[in-house]
């Protein structure tokens, strides 16, 4: 698994989810990936899960109206005009992205690195974009 850089799409497992997701994913799929965060709150979300969840979530802002400059394409069209109907994802979204950022193995990889600030400042933008 290859990661270069501290931004939500600079890894391969959020582009690979992206891309599974373009070709053939629904709604159902983001929740999905969000649900696994989030039932694993109380002890430490790995790695895979939470780089899933962080793409989910943008996609989540996406719909909301406030989508990341750094959407790739393909995540893009998938939104195209759809507008998020369902509020209690957008919730969901948020904590998933509030547990990663408190206690998670994503977290921990970050915070032992010199880009641990860069990568904090990219979740707290998305939380942002996340509210109302």
């Amino acid at each position: 698994m290859s990661v270069w850089g501290a931004g939500i799409f600079e890894n391969d497992d959020a582009l690979d989810w992206i891309y599974d997701l373009a070709d053939s994913g629904s709604l159902a799929r983001v929740a999905a990936a969000l649900d696994v965060v989030v039932r694993n709150k109380d002890d430490s979300p790995e790695l895979l899960d939470c780089r899933i969840a962080l793409s989910a979530a943008e996609i989540i802002a996406a719909m909301h109206g406030d989508p990341s400059i750094d959407l790739p394409e393909e995540a893009e069209e998938w939104v195209g005009d759809k507008i998020l109907e369902n509020e209690n994802l957008r919730f969901k979204a948020e904590e998933a992205v509030t547990i990663i950022l408190r206690k998670s193995e994503l977290r921990d990889k970050w915070e032992h690195s010199s880009s641990f600030e860069k990568w904090q400042s990219n979740i707290h933008n998305l939380q942002k974009r996340l509210e109302i």
